[in-house]
């Protein structure tokens, strides 16, 4: 904005008033809104001539000025700058006057460098026309020479240089571990060492869905009278003792021990 103000409490280009006005730098209570109109209408009338930019920025910025006098003046239940201030503090309503001045700014800063390219590009032409047929046999031939062997070699090597993307392994989801392979994995562990631990068996992981997995497998073993469970203590450690084969439930071997249904529900369970 080429139009300035002149007054006793600050002299400058206008928009920099009223910012700092909303940034509360200067008193709004100490600038008559009257006089700088009556300085901007003696600008107009000494330049003989009105400036459509300056005057629309002009009256943006005053409005916007007066509101915000408006506001601090009046007592809080009497405000009414806008409809759609109406459940607004002044604080609020002139926060958001100063962000509809500061998206006018952008806009009008935006259409000036629009225009500024319009005038330069505008008097740019681009070639329409291809390149003359008596040119055309002058164009090196870029091929010449290039076997399909060359072209291989070279998209071995730009494939070289291209940078490995590796994907962290958090990001892959881990496959489900079946109950049942769980199931033969601790049976045959057990049949060589007789009696473990719940804790040896999960080896020390701390993984939930592999302890789950490994608890669910337990439980079922001792359903079928494959191993005899002690647990001294709540939440104690867990002891596993294999039986022998000849104690196990009727129905019950390595091959066979989960109902196939019930195998296919724990897997679509994500287990």
């Amino acid at each position: 904005m080429s139009y300035r103000v002149k007054i006793e409490s600050f002299e400058g280009p206008f928009d920099l008033l009223l910012s700092l006005v909303s940034e509360q730098k200067i008193d709004i209570g100490a600038i008559s809104v009257s006089e700088v109109a009556d300085q901007y209408l003696s600008y107009v009338e000494a330049i003989r001539e009105l400036d459509m930019d300056v005057a629309s920025d002009f009256l943006v910025v005053a409005a916007t000025l007066l509101a915000l006098k408006a506001s601090s003046l009046l007592p809080d239940e009497t405000v009414n700058i806008d409809d759609d201030f109406d459940d607004l503090s002044p604080t609020e309503a002139r926060d958001i006057l100063v962000a509809r001045l500061l998206a006018y700014r952008q806009f009008k800063n935006i259409a000036a460098s629009l225009n500024a390219r319009l005038e330069t590009e505008g008097l740019m032409f681009s070639r329409q026309a291809g390149v003359e047929s008596d040119f055309v046999a002058l164009l090196p031939d870029y091929l010449e020479g290039v076997t399909l062997h060359n072209l291989a070699v070279i998209c071995a090597d730009l494939a070289a240089r291209r940078e490995v993307f590796l994907l962290e392994a958090e990001h892959i989801a881990s496959r489900p571990i079946p109950v049942e392979t769980r199931i033969k994995d601790i049976l045959h562990r057990l049949s060589s060492d007789k009696k473990l631990t719940f804790s040896e068996i999960l080896d020390g992981t701390t993984n939930p869905t592999i302890i789950v997995v490994n608890f669910l497998a337990l439980l079922e073993l001792y359903h079928r009278g494959m191993v005899d469970l002690e647990q001294d203590s709540q939440c104690g450690e867990i002891a596993i003792q294999y039986r022998d084969p000849e104690d196990w439930t009727p129905g019950s071997d390595e091959d066979d021990v989960f109902p196939e249904e019930y195998i296919r529900a724990l897997e679509q369970d994500g287990v």
